[in-house]
Order: C-alpha cells, then sequence, then structure tokens
C-alpha cells in the first residue's frame, strides 16, 4: 500500500507540471503531443511491445537530447512481462541544470536468474531454456526516482539523485528452477518483499558532440551509491567508474569505446545486483543492448562487474534537422566483461564476449530503434531490438 501511495502521488505531481511547464518556456511554441509504437524481442522474453505517449517541447541544436519531455510508457511481452511509466526528463529546460522524475511499476514475469557469479549454465541451454522455466523468476518493482544534474564549470556537472523502490521477488512455483535449486542450498535467504532507497552522487564530465549518437568527444563518470537501512531493508555502498571516448574517421564514420567498472563493498541481494548503476535513467542487467549485446538478457550477475566495448559507426543516410535529425546509422561492435563476487577476484579466465552488427533508425535527439544480431561465447548466435547504441 505504501509504494502504491507513493507512485499514485508522484504520478499526480508529475501531471500537473505539464501546461505550468509549457507556458514556461515559451508561449509561442506549446509542447507538441507524440505517440510511438516500437515491436520488441530478446531470447527471455519473447516478442512484445512497447508504447510511448507524452508532451515534448520544442527541441533546440545542440548536444542535448531534448529540451523537455513528460512520458507515459507502457510495455507488454509474451513472456506475460508488463510494466507503465510516467517520466518529467528535463535535460535542457532550465539553464546550467538537469532534471529527471520517474514513477513506474514493472512486473517480470519471467525475470532472468542463471545463478551468481561466472560459473556455466548446469543445465543445456538448448532444450530446457526454450521449454521451461527453469532460469527464470518472478520480479515486480515500484520505483520513484529523482536526479538533477547542476552544471559546475565548462563540461563538469555535479549529480545527485535518490531511489526508492519496493521489491516482490518470488520463485515461480510448480517446476523447480535455478533460483529453487540455490534457496534449497542457502545461497540465497531474500526472496519476498522488501523496501530499498538508495542516494547517489558524482561528477561527470561531457565534451560529446551529441548524446544519443556522438562522432566526437568524451564522457567520463564517477559515481558512489548508499543504501540506506531503516528507511530500507538494504544497507551497502557501491561505485561506478566510466569512460567513453568516440573518434571520427571522416564524415560518416566514427569508432566508439566504452570502458567501465563497478564495485560494491558487499553482497548485495541478487534483484539489486541485476541493477547497474546510472548517471541518468535505471538499467538493468549484464546481457542486455547496452552491455552485452548479443548475450541474454540478465545473463551474468554478481555485484562487481567490468565492461568494454567498441562501436564502428557509418552514417548511411543523415537528414540534418537541426534539432530533430532522421539518420539512419550502420554498425559493427564487439564487447567482454566480466562478473564477480564479494571477496573474490576478477580473472580473465572468466571472460565474456561478443560481437556482431546492427542498425539505428534515429529519428529525434534521442529517439532511435534498432537491431542487433552476432556471435557470443555462450549461447552462440542471438539477435534482439535495441532503443539505443551500446553505450
Amino acid at each position: 500500500m505504501r509504494s502504491r501511495a507513493v507512485a499514485t502521488l508522484a504520478a499526480a505531481l508529475l501531471a500537473s507540471f505539464v501546461p505550468r511547464l509549457g507556458r514556461a518556456q515559451d508561449k509561442s511554441e506549446p509542447w507538441a503531443f507524440r505517440l510511438l509504437a516500437f515491436p520488441t524481442y530478446n531470447g527471455l522474453e519473447g516478442f512484445g511491445g512497447s508504447v510511448l505517449t507524452g508532451w515534448r517541447a520544442p527541441a533546440r541544436p545542440g548536444p542535448v537530447a531534448s529540451t523537455a519531455a513528460v512520458e507515459i510508457t507502457g510495455r507488454l511481452s509474451t513472456s506475460g512481462t508488463r510494466g507503465a511509466q510516467v517520466a518529467f526528463d528535463a535535460p535542457g529546460l532550465w539553464r546550467s541544470w538537469r532534471l529527471l522524475a520517474i514513477v513506474g511499476v514493472d512486473r517480470a514475469t519471467r525475470a532472468p536468474y542463471f545463478g551468481v557469479g561466472n560459473d556455466p549454465i548446469p543445465d543445456s541451454l538448448e532444450t530446457p531454456f526454450y521449454t521451461k522455466r527453469y532460469f527464470r523468476y518472478s520480479l515486480t518493482r515500484t520505483t520513484a526516482l529523482v536526479a538533477a544534474q547542476r552544471r559546475l564549470t565548462g563540461p563538469v556537472r555535479l549529480h545527485a539523485g535518490a531511489q526508492y523502490r519496493h521489491y516482490r521477488a518470488l520463485t515461480l512455483g510448480g517446476d523447480p528452477t535455478q533460483l529453487d535449486a540455490d534457496l534449497q542450498a542457502g545461497l540465497h535467504a531474500d526472496t519476498g518483499s522488501f523496501d530499498g532507497l538508495e542516494l547517489h552522487g558524482g561528477l561527470l564530465y561531457d565534451t560529446r558532440d551529441e548524446e544519443a549518437s556522438p562522432s566526437r568527444g568524451v564522457f567520463l563518470e564517477a559515481l558512489a551509491a548508499r543504501g540506506l537501512a531503516g528507511a530500507g531493508d538494504f544497507r551497502y555502498t557501491r561505485w561506478l567508474l566510466g569512460a567513453r571516448e568516440f573518434v571520427p574517421l571522416g564524415e560518416f564514420t566514427s569508432l566508439g569505446f566504452r570502458q567501465s567498472v563497478e564495485l560494491a563493498d558487499r553482497t548485495l541481494p541478487f534483484f539489486i545486483a541485476y541493477e547497474r548503476m546510472t548517471s541518468w535513467r535505471p538499467e538493468d542487467g549484464i546481457g542486455s543492448p547496452t552491455t552485452l549485446r548479443v548475450h541474454l538478457p540478465g545473463r551474468f550477475l554478481a555485484p562487481n562487474r567490468a565492461l568494454a566495448g567498441v562501436d564502428l559507426r557509418y552514417k548511411k543516410l543523415d537528414v540534418p534537422l537541426p534539432a530533430s535529425p532522421f539518420r539512419l546509422w550502420l554498425l559493427a561492435f564487439a564487447d567482454a566483461g566480466w562478473v564477480w563476487n564479494d571477496g573474490e577476484q576478477p580473472s580473465l579466465s572468466n571472460l565474456h564476449y561478443d560481437a556482431g552488427v546492427g542498425f539505428r533508425l534515429q529519428f529525434s535527439k534521442g529517439s532511435m530503434f534498432g537491431v542487433d544480431l552476432g556471435m557470443n561465447n555462450d549461447t552462440g548466435f542471438e539477435f534482439g531490438t535495441a532503443f539505443a547504441f551500446g553505450f
């Protein structure tokens, strides 16, 4: 009840901002209503779809994705996963400030759980994976998140935020699953319902020419997060160090590089270890379109992880509208990463990697849709949809 009340109140507050912010920006340029629908696919959830609607302020030239937007998003998949979210995202509405507020609920009836660490899957993926629910569990999350960034000087920004989540993590019942096996072995005691409150902050350095599809510049981030016991059920500290570099090779071609390390001071509940640290919108899973791109979603799980990747991007089509470009990108990529548990030393012998090709259709400063396909060293060939570049 408490999480539902928080989400309802926050949604009402966000809705009240829409006309007020639209008038505050420019009476002659009203916020535009938009409606977008995308198909989705990955090896865990199967086919599905996402619908995005809401209001967007008139975009401006420059690297910022848009001046502001109020978004209402819904998603549904054939596995039964579903969710709804309301977001107020304002990276450029006020000078030197960026604000983000999100409330939402998502229920993954087939959330990924392959065990914790780098051990190989104890059974073949060929039959059990696609016909049974062995590597899945049920996860419901209610989220309320706020974040703010303030430009200090030049490309340096200060970041601060807070996230509340109510979790309900349960085994599926019926046929045994990997999570059932780990519970019986005494590896976990963190199924059930829990509350989590996390505060985070840090510094960012950003010289990219664009945020969604950069061709030059660097982006550096150093973040720390603290889970508060008392206000929530978990106490922990974790850190993120990340770097992304972009090098133009010509008018239409560029290289992108990414390196990141996430560390935690103790063992985390598996459903919190599933969440990655970011400096803006939440993301999940090692094995996803923004990590190891053609591995299964959430394939690798641990409180500590390291990632590296490289993109070769070619701009096949470019309609250079200054505020809302339309582009078709072709790309080739390779990713590598590994995870490790508390007290364990990271080792390159546990390296996971993939390589492949894909495309991105970009139809505004911050909106993309694409497909990746390639080979990995875990399950072989995979493909899936993506809504951003890999970094």
